[in-house]
């Protein structure tokens, strides 16, 4: 994760992945592929329903985490490949759990997104591997609260090179 082994990542540090912005036309496109709910896709509907204008889909707001997650990790490992450090094998994710969607997202919203790490193991079942848990959030330019959820991802254990 972000080019680092198990052991490098502490709990307590913060991740800034970048921000995505919100526009008229990425919220419609997201919602007529993935959730065509009428106040998601057309602005007409939107302005009838709950928020009065177009709101981005909840799961607009995770993909565009994960877009952020995938560049600031791609451009992390970058770096440190090009420093000549050795990068650890990327693992999968079990799963995330409570996913939350605390303020609508609108066309206009930057949403910068973040990770903090928050617990840190090393798997008996795998030794090559430990599981990261972190805390991922959005905020808008408001700085309020828009989205988090709670992940895990398998992630190499440094130790395991040195053996």
């Amino acid at each position: 994760m972000i080019g680092l082994h198990l052991e490098e990542l502490q709990i307590g540090r913060k991740i800034d992945l970048g921000h995505y912005v919100f526009t008229s036309a990425n919220i419609a496109s997201f919602s007529r592929r993935f959730a065509p709910v009428p106040f998601h896709a057309s602005e007409e509907m939107a302005r009838a329903g709950l928020f009065g204008k177009t709101a981005a889909a909840g799961f607009h707001i995770c993909s565009a985490w994960m877009i952020c997650f995938v560049t600031t990790n791609a451009r992390a490992r970058e770096r440190l490949a090009a420093e000549g450090k050795a990068l650890p094998d990327i693992g999968p994710s079990p799963g995330l759990t409570n996913v939350r969607w605390h303020q609508p997202v609108f066309a206009g919203d930057t949403v910068r997104n973040q990770m903090t790490i928050t617990d840190s193991r090393e798997l008996r079942s795998k030794p090559k591997w430990g599981i990261v848990t972190s805390l991922n959030e959005g905020f808008n330019q408001r700085g309020e609260n828009v989205m988090s959820f709670e992940s895990k991802v398998l992630v190499a254990r440094l130790s395991d090179l040195q053996n």
